[in-house]
């Protein structure tokens, strides 16, 4: 699975989670599933960001990296 599809997946099972109609049985499967989805994630993303730090680093400065702000905007 990559990440998209884990994401998409988590997405549902948080959607799911967050409805009050859930018995504690199925509240617990589905975060026991959704666990290891996050990790694979996560697993991903930092990959990625390996892989473009590498790229950065061949362009030795040309680019100036700036952090990501997932609150602005």
């Amino acid at each position: 699975m990559n990440v998209e599809e884990a994401l998409k997946k988590l997405e549902e099972i948080t959607t799911r989670l967050e409805q009050a109609d859930l018995s504690l049985d199925e509240a617990l499967q589905l975060f026991e599933e959704g666990l290891p989805l996050a990790a694979s994630i996560k697993e991903g993303l930092d990959e990625a960001k390996l892989r473009i730090d590498k790229v950065l680093e061949t362009t030795k400065g040309a680019f100036e990296i700036e952090p990501f702000d997932l609150d602005s905007g």
